[in-house]
Parts: C-alpha cells; structure tokens; sequence
C-alpha cells in the first residue's frame, strides 16, 4: 500500500509542477508584483505522530569550510544530502510542491506558503516518501513565511548555519528543486536587504524553488530562497535565516 500511495504521490507531484498565477504580498515595498516560488497553491496539519528512524546516529551538522575556501563543486556535493523537496496535498488531484533542509536530526525548514492549506505533507528524499509530523514554529507568508516542522526520517547530517551577517555584493549559491528538478544548484550575489528581513539576490530561482537554503561561499545558510519578481528572473528574495528561532532546534 505504502508503495502504491508513493506512485501516486510522485505521479502527482511531476505532473504539477507549474501552478496558476496569483499576487502574493509585496514585502519589498515595491510597485512590482513578487512572486512566490512554490508550484501550487496549497491548513497544515499539526500533529505528534512518532518519527521513524533512518539512521541509528545522532545527526551531525556539516563543517563550514575553514582555512582555504571548497569550490562550490566540492561544497555541493557535501551540503546535498541535507537538501529536500516538500510536497504539501491539497487533494486527491492537487498538491503543492517546494524545497527544504535540515538544521538538526529529523528537524526540517520550509517556507509557509509552500504547505499553507495543505492538509498533509511530506518530503522527497531521493524516491523515499516520509512525512511531516509536527510543526515546531511558524510566521505567516506576509511576515517572516517559515515553517519549521519534524519529520520521520532521521537525517544523518544538517545544515550550517552563518553567524555572521552578509554583505552586499557577497557571491552565493543556492540549491532547490526548480519546476521539479530536484536540488538543482544556481549561483549569484546578494544585490541588497529589503523590508520584512528579504536578503535579495540575482541568483536564479523559480517556482519549486522555495524553502530552500540560500549559501555563503562556506557553505553556511544565510537565507531560504522565497520569492522573486518573475520566473526566472535575477530580482529575487530569500528570508534571512538569522531572523527565525532556528537556535533551540539545531540540538534538537
């Protein structure tokens, strides 16, 4: 039955990718409509379901490069694992359809819109289906659009997390699943900060994109990729990460 519903499921998730149209709240305090970056509009269900272990370790969060800076390459290949699609089922025929990572052991982040009136969620670990459990902490779309939320699977890695501010013209990088394509990497600067913590970028993201970790050239998450002003586009946001309550769960 499991594997049944996880055809299904996949089947949903690739033949909807793009999503209608809508006009989301401006928080750059621009003319110009912005976009959020999910694939379909999607209550989110909170719940205590018991999380089912993938790994018997604790989880250990990845090492920030230090000394002599790793090629994005190099970086990639060891931030990936930490990164995930989320899909939110808005019904029978419809789902919605995001990014998201992990900042601790079974401890998962994604934007708000990507699961808001979903009625159950998931993420994608490689063709592996597990859901969304319980949600720990949460900021409406037209605030801070986060969801921070457990999981079944136990990861066996999380992400860094920067302690230190970025700059304007700071080069990042970004990895998410784009119209589907699974954590797809894109790369770019930091053009400016706008209003409601928005760290805005030229770094590419489109609609599948959202809740995903926006990265310094260490390799730490600055941001969670969240809207832009266009598909495809090089006017783009994420919500600067130090703006969330992510610190009582990365030792979760």
């Amino acid at each position: 039955m499991r594997i049944l519903f996880s055809f299904l499921l996949i089947c949903l998730v690739l033949f909807s990718c793009k999503r209608p149209k809508r006009n989301p709240q401006n928080t750059t305090g621009n003319s110009a409509t912005q976009r959020e970056y999910r694939s379909a509009n999607t209550e989110l269900r909170q719940n205590s379901n018991t999380r089912k272990s993938s790994n018997e370790s604790r989880s250990n969060t990845i090492e920030s490069s230090s000394g002599k800076n790793k090629s994005v390459s190099v970086l990639f290949k060891e931030l990936n694992p930490a990164v995930f699609r989320v899909v939110g089922v808005i019904s029978e025929d419809e789902v919605s359809t995001g990014s998201g990572f992990f900042i601790g052991q079974g401890i998962g982040i994604t934007n708000f819109h990507v699961l808001e009136d979903s009625q159950e969620a998931y993420i994608l670990i490689g063709e592996e289906i597990y859901e969304i459990t319980n949600v720990l902490s949460k900021s409406y779309p037209a605030n801070l659009d986060y969801v921070i939320f457990e999981t079944e699977y136990l990861n066996a890695s999380s992400l860094p997390i920067a302690n230190k501010n970025p700059q304007v013209g700071e080069d990042v990088f970004a990895i998410g699943s784009p119209k589907g394509l699974s954590n797809s990497l894109t790369k770019g600067t930091i053009s400016g900060f706008r209003e409601n913590k928005r760290i805005q970028i030229d770094a590419t993201i489109d609609h599948g994109s959202s809740g995903g970790p926006l990265f310094n050239m260490k390799g730490e998450v600055i941001g969670i990729t969240t809207s832009g002003m266009g598909t495809g586009s090089e006017l783009n946001f994420a919500v600067d990460i130090q703006a969330l309550p992510y610190e009582k769960y990365t030792r979760y």
